[in-house]
């Protein structure tokens, strides 16, 4: 910049002394001309000594275009689009289109060609989220197939305890002009079936209590006439329901409280039992739990149980100071309450506040199907007390008859809950062999009001249908450093989250399909399933074009940015120009002061 002004400075100095000496030359014929080329001159001369640019506006050229073909990609569709390059990074479609560039990766587009500046996608697309971040913003067009016949959304309990209702929701699209039958199968028995209407998009649901415990693959089939549409297997783990350990109350024995402590018992629970044979007199029973005393009910003895099942007069006979001990527990330690209410219940009561009851116009017991919460279909016909529960904004709703009257609630009590029954006769399921209902109920029940375990850590893989031949990503929330994670006897290598310190994610590439064990600090903490690689294969092609779509979008914006971008190029003017200037300047001022002088 100094150097600029010094030559401006001495090019304007030199100016005005060199005009101020042509002006007082005696001689004062064709002074505008000598003035004239004296200034040619000494710009020329300025010109040769400094850089002398302007700007060329261009529009970008055109971009080079690409395509990439993925599974699912129609040929004839190439017929249209001209001569460009064609890549694929599925060898299958290497095979269907051998003309096509193969590329190990997504990234060698980028590293190979460079010049490919727009990139147009036939097929469903690129589903690793490492390949989309690979295409470097370049701008996209995506052409997706249509959505053919099949599953098109899927979702079930991947974890559920013995006697809960498992529960396969899902959206069929019906593209042909023949009905389509869904069967659920486990251990190749039906366990349940929906039709399909022809040529229509149709929500599903199939349902199963499951009888066996352990790790378990139904199958879901679809089937055309006799044909097999699809075939793919559901995986599920069976649990004995949370190892909650279960105090009952009662005022005298019944049958009731004998059924529900042998289902108890059979599914895993452990149960202690208190009740009342006459005035000062109780008996004590056990199940699965060691043998204690229950005569009086103290903090210590309630920390020992994580659910308390009783009837309502048993509960209000119990003296002011384990009153207090119960309530403090339910509200301060999250112990859970199942209140069944009875004849002799009057009196208001602290457990009871929640939960108004009204009667039936009749006044007389009823035998009326049941609705649960979270059951697709009614349950068989039960005898039923003629009274209900008043609802309120403070509840949440489990159990209703056909007429929406509320028979079974539930009220949240600081960290515990209160469930409020009006249902006393449930063991007459049991005796009529309607055991489905019996478990639905009671393990409803129970799931929500028992006390929560906390979880030493929480595993979850990011893939929706991890398969063979696919690495997945297993995230680990855990309050306990991950010294050590291996699947299937393969040690991994935890990387720690930046944000959140106790989450943890391990990468995996599973070498072979079906349920893989996972170990975190020599302790079984988690299995989970890897599916074939033909498994669900619909499912993950629209996977792949939803995050497809995801990433247009985002290029989409790149690409109207930059459709705008102009190239503004400096160019130097030659400096020719400037000494042919210099020379026919100083070529004039010579000549015509030989000539003139």
């Amino acid at each position: 910049m100094a150097w600029k002004l010094t030559v401006v400075i001495i090019c304007v100095l030199l100016s005005i002394v060199t005009v101020w000496l042509e002006y007082r030359r005696s001689n004062r014929s064709r002074l505008v001309w000598r003035i004239t080329f004296l200034l040619l001159a000494i710009v020329s001369l300025a010109c040769l000594t400094l850089p002398v640019t302007y700007q060329s506006k261009n529009d970008v050229p055109e971009w080079e275009d690409a395509i990439l073909l993925t599974p699912g990609f129609n040929i004839d569709s190439l017929s249209s689009t001209g001569r460009k390059l064609i890549f694929t990074t599925d060898k299958a479609v290497l095979k269907t289109y051998p003309k096509a560039v193969f590329l190990n990766t997504i990234q060698n587009l980028n590293t190979l060609y460079p010049a490919v500046k727009r990139l147009l996608i036939l097929g469903y697309g690129l589903d690793n989220d490492d390949e989309l971040q690979h295409l470097n913003n370049i701008p996209v067009t995506f052409h997706a197939p249509p959505v053919p016949n099949g599953i098109v959304a899927i979702n079930w309990q991947k974890q559920l305890k013995s006697g809960e209702l498992l529960q396969v929701q899902g959206k069929f699209n019906n593209t042909s002009t023949q009905p389509i039958k869904l069967i659920f199968k486990g251990l190749n028995t039906p366990l349940d079936s929906v039709n399909i209407l022809a040529g229509k998009i149709t929500d599903f649901e199939l349902t199963t209590v499951p009888k066996t415990l352990g790790n378990v693959a139904y199958n879901l089939l679809a089937l055309a006439g006799k044909d097999t549409i699809e075939n793919e297997n559901v995986p599920v783990i069976i649990e004995y329901p949370q190892q909650a350990k279960v105090l009952i109350l009662t005022s005298s024995p019944d049958f009731e409280t004998r059924f529900l402590k042998n289902w108890l018992g059979q599914n895993g629970y452990a149960v202690a039992t208190r009740e009342t044979i006459s005035k000062g007199k109780v008996t004590e029973d056990f199940v699965n739990i060691e043998k204690q005393s229950l005569e009086h009910l103290s903090a210590a003895l309630l920390n020992k149980f994580d659910l308390v099942i009783g009837d309502l007069s048993t509960l209000k006979t119990l003296n002011s100071s384990e009153n207090l001990t119960l309530r403090q527990q339910i509200s301060q330690n999250g112990l859970g309450i199942i209140i069944r209410s009875d004849s002799l219940s009057k009196d208001a009561s602290w457990l009871q506040n929640n939960f108004r009851v009204n009667t039936y116009a009749s006044k007389i017991q009823l035998t009326v199907p049941l609705i649960i919460q979270n059951q697709r279909s009614k349950t068989a016909p039960l005898n039923i007390d003629p009274t209900y529960i008043i609802g309120n904004n403070n509840l949440q709703n489990l159990v209703f008859d056909l007429q929406n009257h509320i028979l079974v609630s539930s009220a949240i009590n600081g960290t515990g809950k209160l469930i409020f029954t009006t249902l006393p006769n449930t063991y007459t399921w049991q005796l009529n062999g309607n055991t489905r209902d019996y478990a639905a109920l009671w393990s409803t029940l129970i799931n929500k009001a028992a006390r929560r375990l906390p979880s030493e850590q929480n595993f979850a893989a990011t893939s929706v249908i991890p398969s063979v031949e696919m690495p997945v990503q297993l995230q680990v929330q855990s309050g306990l450093l991950p010294t050590q994670l291996s699947v299937n006897n393969i040690s991994l290598a935890p990387t720690q989250n930046s944000v959140i310190p106790y989450k943890w994610k391990f990468d995996y590439w599973p070498q072979s399909f079906g349920w893989q064990r996972t170990i975190l600090n020599s302790k079984i903490s988690y299995l989970w399933y890897y599916y074939q690689k033909n498994e669900w294969e619909l499912l993950k092609n629209l996977v792949k074009s939803e995050k497809t779509r995801k990433y247009l979008e985002k290029s989409a914006k790149y690409l109207s940015v930059t459709k705008q971008i102009q190239n503004f190029a400096i160019v130097n003017v030659p400096k020719m120009y400037f000494y042919s200037i210099l020379i026919a300047a100083c070529a004039f001022l010579w000549i015509e002061r030989k000539l003139y002088a």
